[in-house]
């Protein structure tokens, strides 16, 4: 749970222009770096 926080922290520094802005920054963590989604099921 912890770990989640940290990701969405991080987000939430570097995100400027709302939802669409942070997708991309939200897809690297979740499907690329922490591997909790495939591409697919993040889609």
């Amino acid at each position: 749970m912890i770990s989640l926080f940290l990701v969405f922290l991080k987000i939430g520094f570097f995100a400027f222009g709302g939802g669409y802005g942070a997708l991309s920054l939200i897809q690297d963590e979740i499907v690329y770096v922490n591997q909790w989604l495939d591409l697919e099921t993040f889609i």
